[in-house]
């Protein structure tokens, strides 16, 4: 009996744990494939999803430049884990995931230090980013992946680049 209620609660927990998440998979997030997105939201998903890129081709850069840096190595895996989640939303929908935009020509810093308050500045305007998008009215999938990769940005990324070099205007 008492093994019965553990397992009871087990799966209550974790059937609970799956509706909290929004039916997240190890395969990213789910979503009623016959929900259909306005412009304004699929906007909103590239908008996203080419910032993620933006800052993990500058952060490869870095990386390029210096050698695997912290916590530019660190941040660039995040980076990249933040765009695949938000690739999983056009994914989930059967829709096709919009290629990385070229971003142009490659920078070039003169120190580390240089290139974390390049970060920094970077960070603060990801989180901007998502206040706007967050302001829309967003699928709840779309919204929960928006508000991680913004708390992300906001508790991890930019307090990382401000101890590195010299701090940006912070956003709190």
């Amino acid at each position: 009996m008492r093994q019965t209620i553990r397992m009871g609660r087990r799966f209550s927990l974790v059937l609970g744990t799956v509706l909290a998440l929004g039916g997240c998979t190890s395969e990213g997030t789910t979503a009623p494939p016959s929900v259909e997105l306005s412009p304004t939201v699929l906007e909103a998903m590239t908008d996203g999803l080419q910032d993620e890129y933006r800052a993990a081709a500058v952060y490869e850069g870095v990386l390029t430049q210096f050698g695997q840096v912290l916590p530019f190595r660190n941040i660039l895996q995040a980076e990249q884990k933040h765009a695949a989640s938000i690739a999983a939303l056009f994914t989930v929908r059967g829709l096709v995931v919009p290629a990385r935009i070229n971003v142009g020509s490659t920078l070039s810093f003169a120190s580390v230090t240089d290139a974390c308050a390049l970060g920094a500045t970077a960070e603060v305007e990801n989180i901007a980013l998502y206040d706007r998008l967050l302001a829309l009215e967003l699928p709840l999938d779309v919204r929960r992946v928006f508000d991680a990769n913004r708390l992300a940005s906001l508790s991890n990324h930019l307090p990382a680049f401000e101890r590195c070099g010299p701090i940006a205007v912070g956003v709190r």
